[in-house]
């Protein structure tokens, strides 16, 4: 039995399996386009603002005329999570170039991270990887094929993400998330020059902890070593403890800065539904 799940497709509702997009036009065939996930509590999105100026600024510098404003999405999201009666999970929203105009694609997913995921810790590869400042960074493009590749192949490897390391051994950020290391007592992330994501969560860590117990800085493996906790975030998950970074381990057990963070940060999105 197919199951109608909805989507929104250029402010429409519509059925997943009926919803069409032409493949003649750049945003599928050159991946001109680029991409939000939002997370949704009680059936509502968090950090929306933060969201949709990401979106704005990056479809301008994409050339991608976007002039949907924050209200407008926020229906639109919102009519769109009520159709398919979800509660905890993510919305997506894609936009691309389809010649005259500009298309936008919404949809719905689970919630993907378990406790038990919370418990035991993301467990993470590396890999070297070139120069990662480019025109296209700090954008969510649909050029995203890297990323895939990359955790991808930390999975099939037994961990849960890849974590790029530069060409002269800074690390740059995971595959689908920002890292920090703690150290004395403060949480260090890798600053925005060598290429990372400017991340919704990453701006709202260092915005909860403040400057005296967060900020960026270079982060190499000795000091990953050296760290007393290490965690990532992204939009979904929002604070994940680190329990292992190739061979070495991260006593979770052992980590009050993290815990704490979580606490905090969980309750930031109780507050910006």
């Amino acid at each position: 039995m197919l199951i109608d799940t909805k989507v929104m497709l250029h402010g429409k509702l519509r059925s997943d399996h009926a919803a069409a997009i032409s493949p003649l036009h750049e945003g599928f065939l050159y991946g001109h386009g680029l991409f939000e996930t939002i997370k949704v509590v009680a059936g509502r999105p968090v950090f929306l603002p933060a969201h949709h100026a990401r979106l704005v600024a990056s479809a301008r510098a994409l050339d991608l005329p976007y002039a949907l404003t924050l209200d407008a999405l926020r229906e639109r999201i919102l009519t769109l999570v009520n159709a398919n009666s979800l509660d905890e999970g993510s919305v997506k929203v894609v936009v691309f170039n389809q010649e005259d105009e500009t298309g936008e694609l919404i949809l719905t997913r689970p919630i993907v991270y378990s406790a038990e995921t919370y418990a035991r810790g993301f467990r993470l590869q590396t890999r070297r990887t070139g120069q990662r400042i480019n025109g296209l960074s700090g954008h969510k493009t649909l050029n995203y094929l890297e990323n895939i590749r990359a955790r991808r192949a930390a999975i099939a490897a037994g961990c849960d993400e890849m974590l790029f390391i530069d060409a002269v051994g800074q690390v740059v950020e995971g595959a689908g998330t920002n890292l920090f290391v703690v150290r004395d007592g403060v949480a260090l992330t890798p600053p925005l020059s060598v290429g990372p994501l400017p991340g919704i969560a990453r701006g709202l860590v260092l915005a909860l902890l403040g400057p005296d117990r967060a900020r960026e800085a270079p982060v190499d493996i000795a000091l990953l070593h050296d760290a007393t906790e290490v965690f990532v975030t992204n939009a979904l998950m929002g604070v994940m403890p680190v329990s292992r970074i190739e061979n070495h381990d991260y006593d979770l057990a052992k980590n009050p800065f993290t815990r704490a963070l979580q606490k905090n940060y969980r309750a930031a999105e109780l507050k910006n539904t």
